[in-house]
């Protein structure tokens, strides 16, 4: 199968055979970035697909490609963002030391992928879910950084809701993207300006389990707003 049959199977009910056909290949010595890249984009999408349960082993197995194709070569950029996608998407399967030190990875990504495409609306959202998720660091978790980094990351809530904000301008009919915009301006206080977000999140119709449950959050906080 070529890269545009598979290719043609991404987002359609076909997509575990896309991974299947790929997975195949790499089991067989076939570790181009062609492949790497593309193992990390279905992997993803499947764990968009499956029970939150089910969801970590799909996504840590996207990263370990995603971080090949990078190792690969860093100056690529879909080894570059799909480094940087699947390294913000492990995060939340971490503790807080590996958490931290997989965000520097993750910002390293990021900025050379932003680097050659400065245009891209899922990178620029991740941008933003970095610079949120630095914004809400603890004491301890600060205090944890500080050892990691010889300066310590700094983001606020604002720089977050500015890569929301340019994320939601190219791709305005993204739930994902869409809620987070809302909970950043709820979290700033700024409920009035994040209502209508949350409302416009709500008209659209998810298509897995990840955007319903982000719907289902949507709804809760709009209800508050």
């Amino acid at each position: 199968m070529s890269f545009e049959d598979l290719d043609a199977l991404f987002g359609t009910d076909r997509v575990q055979e896309g991974y299947d056909a790929l997975k195949k290949r790499y089991d067989a010595g076939e570790k181009s970035i062609d492949v790497l890249w593309r193992l990390a984009k279905f992997c993803n999408e499947i764990g968009n697909r499956v029970e939150k349960d089910k969801r970590k082993d799909i996504i840590v197995e996207g990263k370990k490609y995603a971080t090949e194709a990078w190792n690969t070569d860093s100056n690529n950029f879909l080894a570059a963002r799909w480094a940087a996608l699947m390294s913000g998407k492990v995060t939340e399967y971490l503790g807080t030391k590996e958490k931290i030190e997989e965000g520097k990875h993750c910002k390293e990504y990021l900025d050379r992928a932003i680097s050659i495409q400065p245009k891209e609306d899922a990178l620029l959202h991740l941008r933003g879910r970095w610079a949120l998720s630095v914004a809400n660091l603890s004491w301890f978790e600060r205090k944890a950084a500080a050892l990691l980094y010889s300066e310590p990351p700094t983001a606020t809530v604002e720089e977050a809701i500015a890569d929301f904000q340019a994320a939601h301008e190219i791709n305005p009919d993204w739930i994902e993207n869409t809620v987070y915009l809302g909970k950043a301006l709820h979290q700033k206080g700024d409920k009035a300006a994040a209502k209508p977000f949350f409302e416009q999140a709500l008209k659209i119709t998810p298509t897995n389990d990840n955007e319903k449950e982000l719907l289902t959050e949507a709804k809760g906080l709009c209800s508050k707003c």
